[in-house]
């Protein structure tokens, strides 16, 4: 009895031992992350308090640094980002089998590097945007049936590399963007991942004929197609996806005729068609959504007349008419959307006199009049938009005493010219 009494002494006593090296194993991980600039979130469990995430993007963080992060053992969410970490540093997190949320987005990983997470079964969010990875590092990541998130945005990744995803039926969100080889082969094989609700595929070679292959993901609610071929007979194909809302068409070939194809998509909050081949009748098409709360009409041939057209558009926060015909009448059709928070007047022939006319939007906070005609004068006029934190001012005749007596009028309003 007593033998066995002093055995469970001796048990306890090395748990305890173990339990606070584990703690202090912990802490000195910990303060190397703070010490870098980094971040770290503890979760709350039976046991205690574990360190679960850590952030340390854009920290200078080298392979050699990936190590001293051995003592973070409930490491769930690891963000590694723009940091100096190689394959050789990912080979050093081996151990940390219980990660869910990985970004090694801005790094030089390669697929040799890509080919150590294979063994990350329970990682559901994987970020490798901007990084060296290829279709043969694609081909790595097939194993990972857990992922709903997967980012391979601006990588070297082919259509070879996009069948690879193919048998990962658990995504819900995949980028592409600036993926510049990927076509509309590659997005003929994305046709099978029902569970998809945003997909980029900005900056991609894909034309209306990949478009055609998205007709049956009818759960997305997020598309980017900005910079790629897509015109409105592409815009046709979309009319069915029901649940969208938010769609980048921005800088493509879509026409009146396409934006009357959205008429349809009631859910539509965010619509990007700056740089479009939009006029004055293509944004009165966009008449029925009314649940547009971020708008963006840069760059197109949209004048003051289509501005009466945004009258009925009350959500509205976002609103970004630069480079565009505007003129200071224009900005008078303005005065109702009361609920905007950003606007975008920027490359218009704005005068202080259409300032005068944003006066009643005081929930703005951010206001973009570079290149415009306004003067010192016009500043005079925004001395009543108290929410202001934000105004751009570049390239314009504003002078340092407009900039300081509007800055005493508004003092969190950050001014950049």
């Amino acid at each position: 009895m007593f033998r066995a009494l002093a055995f469970a002494s001796i048990i306890s006593a090395l748990c305890v031992c173990s339990s606070v090296r584990a703690d202090e194993a912990e802490d000195k991980a910990v303060a190397f992350v703070e010490k870098l600039g980094g971040k770290v979130h503890r979760g709350e469990t039976p046991s205690g308090k574990p360190v679960v995430s850590v952030f340390l993007y854009a920290c200078p963080l080298s392979d050699a640094g990936v190590k001293e992060l051995a003592g973070l053992k409930a490491l769930t969410t690891l963000n590694l980002g723009a940091t100096k970490v190689t394959d050789v540093g990912v080979k050093e997190l081996a151990g940390f089998k219980a990660l869910t949320t990985l970004n090694l987005s801005f790094t030089t990983l390669t697929d040799v590097g890509v080919k150590e997470l294979a063994g990350f079964k329970a990682l559901t969010t994987l970020e490798l945007n901007y990084t060296d990875v290829t279709d043969a590092g694609v081909k790595e990541l097939a194993g990972l049936k857990a992922l709903t998130t997967l980012g391979l945005g601006g990588t070297k990744v082919t259509d070879a590399g996009v069948k690879e995803l193919a048998s990962l039926k658990e995504l819900s969100v995949l980028g592409l963007f600036a993926a510049k080889a990927v076509t509309d082969a590659g997005v003929k094989e994305l046709a099978g991942l029902k569970a998809l609700t945003t997909l980029e595929l900005g900056l991609t070679k894909v034309t209306d004929a990949g478009v055609k292959e998205l007709a049956g993901l009818k759960a997305l609610t997020t598309l980017d197609l900005h910079y790629t071929g897509v015109t409105d007979a592409g815009v046709k194909e979309l009319a069915g996806l029901k649940a969208l809302s938010v769609l980048d068409l921005g800088n493509t070939g879509v026409t009146d005729a396409g934006v009357k194809e959205l008429a349809g998509l009631k859910a539509l909050t965010t619509l990007n068609l700056g740089g479009a081949k939009v006029t004055d009748a293509g944004v009165k098409e966009l008449a029925g959504l009314k649940a547009l709360s971020t708008l963006n009409l840069g760059g197109t041939k949209v004048t003051d007349t289509g501005l009466k057209e945004l009258a009925g558009f009350k959500a509205l926060t976002t609103l970004d008419l630069s480079f565009t015909t505007l003129t200071d009448a224009g900005v008078k059709e303005l005065a109702g959307l009361t609920a905007l928070t950003l606007l975008d007047l920027s490359g218009t022939t704005l005068t202080d006199a259409g300032v005068k006319e944003l006066a009643p939007l005081t929930n703005l906070t951010m206001l973009y009049l570079g290149e415009t005609g306004v003067t010192d004068a016009g500043l005079k006029e925004l001395a009543g938009l108290k929410n202001l934190t934000a105004l751009f001012l570049f390239n314009t005749k504003v002078t340092d005493a407009g900039v300081k007596e509007l800055t005493a009028a508004l003092p969190k309003c950050k001014i950049m010219r």
